[in-house]
C-alpha cells in the first residue's frame, strides 16, 4: 500500500474499526450472555427444587400415613410412593452432563398424578399451576 493514498488509508480505517467495534461486542456479548444465563439458571433452578421439595415432602407424609396406619395407602399406591421415593432420590443435585434431568422430572409429576387420583386428593390440581415446565 502506498502511504500517500488517502483513499487506501480511509479503508484501512474503517476496516480496523470495524473490526476493533466486532471484537468489543463480541466479548459485551459473551459478558451480558453469562449474566443473563446465570440469572435464568437460578429462577428456574429454584422453580425445579420447589417442586421437587413439594414431591419429596408428599411422598414421606403418605408413606408415614402408611406406617402409622397400615390400611391409610392402598397396596397400589404405596408400591407407586415407592416409585416416586426412588425417582426423586436419583434426581441430581449438581449439573451431570448426560443425566436425563427432565425425563426424571417427567416421569416424578407423571406418577404423582397418578398416586394423587388413587388417593383421592387434589394435590395434582393445586400443584398444577404453580409447576414450571422442563
Amino acid at each position: 500500500m502506498d502511504g500517500s493514498d488517502p483513499l487506501a488509508q480511509v479503508v484501512d480505517i474503517e476496516e480496523e474499526f470495524e473490526d476493533r467495534g466486532y471484537l468489543q461486542g463480541l466479548e459485551a456479548g459473551k459478558a451480558i450472555g453469562a449474566v443473563e444465563g446465570r440469572e435464568m439458571g437460578c429462577e428456574s433452578g429454584f422453580g425445579i427444587g420447589k417442586d421437587l421439595g413439594f414431591y419429596q415432602g408428599w411422598v414421606q407424609q403418605w408413606l408415614l400415613a402408611s406406617d402409622m396406619h397400615a390400611d391409610a395407602v392402598p397396596e397400589r399406591a404405596l408400591k407407586k410412593l415407592h416409585e416416586i421415593k426412588a425417582l426423586l432420590d436419583d434426581v441430581p443435585t449438581e449439573n451431570v452432563e448426560g443425566a436425563h434431568f427432565a425425563d426424571r422430572i417427567k416421569k416424578v409429576q407423571q406418577r404423582f398424578k397418578v398416586v394423587s387420583a388413587m388417593l383421592g386428593t387434589n394435590a395434582a390440581a393445586e400443584l398444577s399451576g404453580n409447576t414450571l415446565s422442563y
